[in-house]
């Protein structure tokens, strides 16, 4: 697709913005944040010089003697790049968005104050390792030499339109904590379980125990391999081996009352309140996968990684390198992949030794317990105890300070109290002037050395010293898939998973049972793992970690699957395989569960020849979900049309499942042809399973005419299924020219929510892609500079640069670029070289 040029786009905005009296905002503001790519800057605290060369596409490689010097070149890149992004990260992560964007943020705010994110991380600083200290203070360092001495509008474009509206504030100093809160919020967006528990519980009370467990058919659908498909916790270790009999978890739950169901909702719009802005978690995943040297052309591993996050520009994830000058024990670091901009180090990517990606676990961490509270005190037991209180001051763009006042019992913070109708809801049986409660135990508030693992997995150069460096990530609960060259290959579990008394985790627990406590974490040595399987390929694409054989709930929530099992089969017999192979299995867009839904709709009988010519176009169809494909189309349109038809009668769209789950149901209510969901409650016939095919059918086709063409000749999947790149700010502010500067435009996609290319989006909102691979990346552990790359949009996040959104069209057409890490290679690809200084 042609794209209008970046340079008519501002002209257009410059345009509107004189009409409307703002000729302020001319060239020079949206060219004055761009930053200096080439010659030399003076960087106050280095001890040493620091080399930064860009690539092709502006990707920046830091070259540094001490490893102080390296982190605080990083912090000044990266604030040179993306500021404006980390500053509305730390806003988020400490509850202060409210400050720039005036008091639509307010309840975002209440929630981030409620759950804690930054007192958990000044908590935090205090256990992390001395060297960590010293990097996220150098890191911190880097950001506040950039930012010394320019104007907020010299920082970033988005500083001059905020001005314009009224909000002048200067950017604060970054400090090591706002570091460690950026990822604690992002951990939280990786975190599991307390939608699902919310979802649940209003399912149950929308449909009745039974038919909702039909909603979340249990793992693993047949077929279906889990990540570790053998091995069990033996002593106080988990042995990959080991088949003796696990025990049991914990009881069961007990239901709650019905009159608990209220505040269990508005705790959960509470919690919506931050996902909506930094996009869903419905549908969030990843995919890895790693092989050994034994099915490799030149007899090393290899290893692909591309996590799935919510679309958007700048990308989530942003491409570093950091390299010490001479790699030795004092300076350890020469590293490449991707960071979370604000964040020291890298979280995804490569050393001279090893390579390792990371792909959500889906470990539930997150439990939600009714309260019984009465003032300030909760029934705990026989007895009360007092609650934890205290208050604070929200400041508020264009408005007086606020005060809120944050509530907690032993489980956690009191979610219900960051949304006022839980004051109206959720009433005690035979006490209707008395209200739950609902609290949020989690593991992310337990402080952690997640920043420690962060980096001593920089630095691994062996399974031993890998694993090691795992068992200090806290949060969030990640899978790892390793490799290294010495052939190793491996998958390890890591992060915090809780240890039940009762219940499973997926309903809410009365808070006033001692028995319904945590019983403390699952140590890291009982976590699973494997190392070097037999069948020399691991597979973590957010399929259910292990089987039943192991004696701990870990998560209830994964995906079904259809992206590891088509990535299992693809590898199953896979020898001699090359990089050009490896990469081309990012872009796999065969649908496995079409395989299984296509066959019976073939058997449906169509009288009506207007629709018979839909149903034509599926016969013969390779299940791939082409952006050219008539049936790709037609298919995707039946599986939402048949999610309308049986669902809509029972449970409104907010609340229909996403496409991986309601795939996973329709999986099995296709061998049950007169199940109750067949069955429309509004109708006084009784339907069956063929009855609805057909219905689908007719339906499908007559939206895909409505949507496409009357001429299924004209139909094509990337016509109905479009990616736009969205700047999670002024890209969504409802003001058509700026959401013209800095978003991207739409684009015709391929694959889907369940093909390993994966780009979907959420359940209820058509045909539009929400959520998708942020980045892709292959190594090969054969060849330092032999990997491929590509970020979702591109290195920096100012929109009239030249790297905003230079790679989004490689991203889009399936295509990636060298991942060199040699400096030799690096060299031979820089584009621009800037030299750090000391002062003095």
């Amino acid at each position: 697709m042609r794209h209008v040029p970046r340079w008519l786009v501002f002209a257009l905005v410059v345009v509107v913005l004189v009409a409307g009296g703002l000729l302020s905002l001319g060239t020079a503001s949206v060219r004055r944040p761009l930053p200096q790519l080439e010659g030399e800057a003076t960087l106050p605290g280095l001890n040493g010089r620091a080399t930064v060369l860009r690539e092709d596409h502006g990707v920046p490689q830091v070259y540094a003697d001490q490893p102080e010097d390296l982190f605080e070149a990083q912090g000044y890149v990266a604030a040179s790049d993306r500021f404006f992004e980390m500053d509305v990260r730390r806003h988020a992560a400490e509850g202060r968005l409210a400050e720039l964007f005036g008091p639509s943020q307010v309840a975002t705010d209440t929630f981030v104050r409620t759950v804690g994110f930054q007192r958990t991380a000044e908590a935090e600083l205090a256990v992390q390792s001395p060297s960590t200290r010293r990097y996220l203070d150098a890191y911190a360092s880097g950001v506040n030499a950039y930012l010394r001495g320019r104007s907020p509008g010299q920082v970033s474009l988005e500083y001059s339109l905020l001005a314009l509206d009224g909000v002048d504030q200067a950017p604060e100093e970054w400090t090591a904590v706002d570091s460690l809160a950026v990822f604690k919020t992002f951990g939280w967006l990786l975190s599991s379980n307390l939608d699902d528990e919310v979802e649940r519980a209003l399912d149950v009370a929308a449909v009745g125990e039974d038919l909702a467990a039909d909603l979340t058919p249990a793992h693993p659908l047949d077929g279906h391999e889990p990540i570790v498909d053998q091995g069990t916790v033996v002593g106080k270790a988990f042995r990959p081996d080991g088949d003796q009999a696990a025990s049991a978890p914990g009881g069961p739950a007990g239901r709650l009352p019905v009159a608990a169901r209220d505040a269990v909702a508005d705790a959960g719009r509470a919690g919506a309140t931050l996902t909506a802005l930094f996009g869903t978690r419905e549908g969030i995943g990843s995919n890895s996968w790693v092989v050994s040297g034994a099915r490799t052309a030149n007899g090393a591993p290899m290893l692909s990684n591309d996590p799935h996050l919510a679309t958007s520009i700048p990308s989530p994830l942003a491409q570093v390198g950091l390299h010490c000058t001479t790699v030795s024990a004092a300076c350890p670091f020469d590293v490449t992949g991707y960071s979370i901009t604000g964040v020291p180090g890298v979280v995804i990517g490569r050393n001279a030794s090893a390579g390792w990606g990371l792909t959500t676990s889906y470990a539930d961490v997150q439990d939600l317990y009714l309260e019984d509270v009465a003032g300030d005190r909760v029934r705990v037991g026989t007895r009360e105890e007092p609650l934890s209180v205290r208050t604070e001051e929200l400041k508020v763009a264009g408005e007086d300070p606020r005060t809120i006042t944050i509530r907690s019992t032993r489980h956690g913070p009191l979610l219900s109290d960051a949304n006022p109708d839980t004051a109206t809801t959720g009433r005690l049986a035979g006490t209707p002037d008395k209200p739950y409660a609902v609290a949020l135990a989690w593991t992310g508030s337990i402080p952690g050395r997640s920043m420690d693992a962060i980096l001593a997995i920089d630095t691994a150069t062996d399974w031993n010293q890998f694993r090691s460096a795992a068992a200090l990530l806290g949060t969030p609960s990640q899978n790892i898939v390793y490799a290294d060259v010495h052939g190793t290959i491996g998958y390890q579990l890591a992060g915090q998973v809780p240890r039940r008394a009762r219940g499973d985790g997926r309903s809410p627990l009365p808070g006033w049972d001692t028995g319904a406590n945590w019983k403390g974490l699952v140590p890291f040595a009982e976590l699973p793992y494997v190392r070097n399987p037999a069948s020399g390929v691991v597979v973590a694409a957010n399929n259910q970690v292990i089987g039943d054989q192991y004696p701990y709930v870990i998560g209830s929530a994964y995906s079904y699957g259809w992206r590891s099992q088509e990535l299992n089969d693809r590898l199953r017999d896979v020898r001699g395989l090359t990089p050009d192979q490896g990469e081309q299995l990012f872009y796999d867009d065969r649908s496995l569960f079409a395989a299984t839904l296509v066959p019976e709709l073939l058997k449906i009988k169509v009288a009506d020849g207007f629709v018979r010519e839909g149903q034509q176009t599926l016969v013969g169809w390779d299940y791939r979900m082409a952006p050219d494909s008539a049936a790709a189309a037609y298919f995707a349109v039946v599986v939402h049309d048949l999610r309308k038809l049986v669902l809509s009668g029972r449970l409104p769209p907010e609340r229909w499942p996403d496409e991986d789950q309601w795939s996973a149901m329709l999986d099995r209510l296709l061998l049950e042809p007169d199940d109750a969901w067949w069955d429309d409650p509004r109708t006084p016939r009784v339907e069956h399973r063929d009855d609805v095919l057909l219905a689908g059918l007719t339906l499908a086709r007559k939206e895909a005419t409505s949507l496409m063409s009357r001429d299924p000749a004209d139909w094509a999947w990337g016509r109905i299924h479009r990616v736009r790149l969205r700047s999670t700010t002024f890209g969504t502010s409802g003001i058509a020219p700026l959401e013209a500067l800095f978003n991207r435009e739409d684009d015709a996609a391929g694959g889907g929510g369940t093909t390993v290319k994966a780009l979907g989006g959420e359940a209820g909102s058509g045909y539009g892609v929400t959520l998708g691979s942020a980045m892709r990346m292959l190594v090969d552990l054969g060849d330092a500079d032999g990997g491929r790359w590509v970020n979702q949009s591109g290195a920096s996040g100012h929109p009239f640069g030249p790297y905003y959104e230079d790679q989004a069209q490689l991203w889009l057409s399936d295509r990636t670029w060298p991942m060199v890490t040699t400096r030799n290679a690096v060299a031979a690809r820089t584009r621009h070289t800037l030299v750090l200084k000391p002062d003095g």
